[in-house]
């Protein structure tokens, strides 16, 4: 089961949003999507997710057509998004031990995992607490959890990680490479540029409302320039840089003249580099 959109467009009254996106997501792979503040990453998860209409092209989740098929589609996704959607007069344990039963699980078993769910995320003290009571950022790892609590042949992710702690960061890269392992087919967006480069297969960079690179991470990186030897002083000052064609005779050329404290490294460019490059460079 796959994502697959094609030509998406849409516009908040005058302002163009999206202008013209293509987008795959295989079965067992991780994409993620990045771009700058009001690049439309938001705006195409709510179209995949049938929250918003597209003003023009078509999109497709595990053969559903998002427009005339929306209740399909919703059932064959499991969402997380940027803000909360937990029922507040529910406790935590009943948020999830509900969903996952909605899921097809029996009774026994989606208590059980509905605890488990609440251990991982660091909430089993409020379990029996109602989400009214939670504070924002429990309540969006009570969001999160209730996005991993059943598994769904598509996963949607919408900035995850914001606000969670390094273990449960973890934590949750880890159920996302099990979910594509096991097939699931998974988009997800992402401020962290070093989250895309651990867990994607692919990265779609969006820029002015399309998609301006469509790559590995590897390779998106190669693109941007070749590994480049660096001198610089024991405290970080940048002294000099070189292609890594240098020979060994360079680098002690280098280093003869340099301070005494001064080390020379090879530094390999980052996704950072990349979503630098390509968007100052487009919006140029």
């Amino acid at each position: 089961m796959t994502i697959s959109a094609r030509g998406l467009a849409k516009s908040f009254g005058d302002t163009q949003v999206i202008t013209h996106l293509d987008l795959e997501v295989a079965a067992g792979e991780v994409v993620a999507l990045l771009g700058p503040n009001g690049a439309g990453k938001t705006t195409t998860i709510g179209i995949l997710t049938t929250v918003i209409a597209a003003d023009a092209g078509t999109a497709n989740i595990a053969s559903f057509d998002v427009a005339t098929q929306p209740e399909q589609v919703r059932r064959a996704i499991a969402v997380t998004g940027q803000s909360a959607s937990v029922d507040p007069m529910l406790t935590g344990a009943e948020n999830l031990t509900m969903l996952a039963e909605l899921r097809g699980m029996p009774r026994a078993t989606a208590t059980r995992v509905a605890a488990e769910m609440l251990a991982e995320f660091g909430l089993e003290d409020a379990a029996n607490r109602r989400a009214a009571t939670y504070s924002g950022g429990m309540r969006r790892r009570l969001d999160l959890a209730l996005g991993l609590v059943a598994p769904a042949p598509v996963l949607i992710l919408d900035e995850p990680t914001t606000g969670l702690d390094t273990r449960s960061r973890s934590w949750l890269w880890e159920q996302v490479r099990q979910a594509a392992a096991g097939g699931a087919t998974v988009l997800v967006t992402t401020q962290y540029l070093e989250e895309a480069d651990q867990l994607a297969d692919r990265v779609v960079v969006l820029h002015n409302g399309t998609a301006v690179a469509n790559d590995t991470p590897a390779a998106l990186k190669q693109s941007v320039a070749a590994p480049r030897l660096e001198l610089a002083t024991a405290s970080g000052r940048l002294l000099e840089t070189h292609s890594t064609t240098a020979t060994a005779a360079d680098v002690r050329a280098l280093l003869a003249g340099a301070p005494d404290d001064a080390t020379v490294t090879i530094r390999t460019p980052t996704l950072d580099d990349v979503f630098l490059e390509l968007t100052s460079e487009v919006s140029a």
